[in-house]
């Protein structure tokens, strides 16, 4: 069993989900029922399409990555625990002992859950996303040595995200306009609580009279609200404030050209990326239609929803323009915020990916967007700051090798959010009543939204609408 596990591991870190999740794809639709000629061409696009986000990304991210150096350079700020990034830190986490036993456990439970009717989210088809919960179950190993302990804390982890993500998945859909298809991404969907309260709240003080979102901005301005011209002007900003000490003097004319390059490849990001998208979305038109066709015909009715790779809402206009606006933000965040210890870096071009939930929930509310991820990120540098040795003797301890001692690393997009982190800390506390408050507190949260989903979801949507109708 342990070589099986093992052998999982290893294909997931070779092929990586451009390639798993498209065979995950193709075997669902077969078993819907389409035939082979279309199921593969739903599982090429499919994998057309997470490639073309990498592609783009990892371009855009060797472009702007040294802009952001040069920011923390002229800050002169010393944070000892750099971010590497999710994708060093899924690779971690699918290196150690209990991320390897966790694999097989996430594909039976998820299963198992989806067809036992526990959820109508069907999550195995974005199994790469586990390796978020197997982070936090490292680390509790490590702490505890105590195997049955990390294992319930993943399990318990997920079985919140599930609710969440069942929660907001409507939303979501309608939002980004996948079809039955929701985002299952531990590192995401935990701040749903948070994302209604504060779309509320601000609500409440005015924020929905700040028409900033792409749709309106192009209305009004025409070519100047666009996204490419977004993308231009926001790209230049950060290209300025990152190389603001040489803009003048000898190096200026390399310094222009940075601040130029950063420009027109946010402008770039902006145009291109929803292109992409479309080749993804398309991967699912199949997969729809095979459900809806399935659904009349057997009579069930059940309303149930594909969970889909994040990469999905990345370049939706408004959440590309909220997470460009946050690089910047939370950088100077992690220059002054006391008890943090963390200088955000490589994670910096995924906060695009990390506001999903706080855009689709405000319905593109640009303005409540920032604000929300602003706070709540800014809870997360704090709350994984503690962790940030932990992680890294997980790292070492699967092979990492250390730049240079006295450093340690983390990941922001992965671990700086305060309600999962709040989940291990109750469980590495190992106190019996802690913990049972935290599974109780589960089981009565999913039978109130299982009694009362349709007001919830209802609740989602008219808010949704009522800015929109401003």
């Amino acid at each position: 069993m342990a070589s099986f596990f093992q052998t999982l591991s290893d294909v997931f870190s070779a092929f990586g989900a451009a390639v798993f999740v498209p065979v995950i794809l193709f075997i669902i639709a077969k078993c819907m029922g389409v035939t082979g000629k279309k199921a593969f061409n739903t599982a090429l696009l499919c994998a057309v399409g997470l490639t073309g986000f990498n592609l783009v990304i990892n371009s855009y991210s060797a472009i702007i990555a040294p802009v952001v150096n040069q920011m923390v350079t002229n800050a002169g700020v010393n944070l000892p625990t750099l971010d590497t990034g999710w994708q060093s830190t899924s690779v971690i986490a699918y290196s150690t002992k209990v991320g390897l036993i966790f694999i097989g456990v996430a594909i039976i439970l998820q299963l198992v859950l989806f067809f036992t009717k526990w959820t109508n989210v069907f999550m195995a088809s974005d199994l790469w996303n586990n390796y978020s919960f197997m982070v936090w179950g490292s680390m509790l190993y490590a702490l505890t040595d105590n195997m049955m302990l990390s294992m319930a804390l993943m399990v318990v982890q997920l079985l919140y995200i599930l609710l969440f993500s069942e929660a907001c998945a409507k939303r979501w859909s309608t939002y980004y306009d996948y079809d039955n298809c929701c985002m299952t991404a531990p590192h995401h969907l935990e701040s749903l609580p948070f994302a209604v309260f504060m779309n509320w709240f601000l609500g409440k003080i005015g924020f929905d009279k700040i028409k900033l979102n792409a749709q309106t901005l192009q209305k009004k301005l025409g070519i100047l609200g666009e996204p490419m011209f977004i993308g231009l002007v926001v790209g230049a900003l950060i290209g300025i404030i990152g190389n603001f000490n040489a803009l003048v003097g000898e190096g200026a004319l390399t310094a222009w050209g940075t601040v130029s390059s950063a420009a027109v490849s946010t402008a770039a990001i902006m145009a291109v990326f929803p292109k992409v998208a479309g080749i993804f979305a398309s991967a699912f038109t199949t997969l729809t239609d095979a459900y809806k066709s399935k659904a009349a015909k057997s009579g069930e009715g059940r309303e149930w929803y594909l969970s889909v790779n994040d990469a999905c809402g990345y370049g939706e206009p408004n959440t590309l323009v909220t997470g460009i606006l946050l690089i910047p933000i939370m950088l100077v965040v992690a220059f002054v915020l006391p008890g943090n210890t963390i200088l955000p870096m490589a994670d910096l071009c995924a906060l695009p990916y990390m506001v999903e939930v706080f855009v689709c929930v405000s319905n593109g509310n640009i303005a409540k967007s920032v604000v929300s991820g602003a706070i709540w990120f800014s809870l997360g540098l704090v709350v994984a700051s503690v962790l940030a040795p932990t992680f890294t003797q997980v790292a070492v301890d699967a092979g990492f090798q250390l730049a240079q001692e006295g450093v340690f690393i983390i990941s922001f997009g992965i671990m700086c959010h305060p309600l999962i982190a709040g989940l291990f800390y109750a469980f590495w506390s190992q106190n019996p009543i802690i913990i049972g408050a935290v599974v109780i507190a589960y089981f009565v949260l999913y039978f109130l939204f299982k009694k009362n989903k349709e007001r919830f979801v209802g609740y989602l949507e008219n808010a949704a609408a009522a800015y929109s109708a401003y």
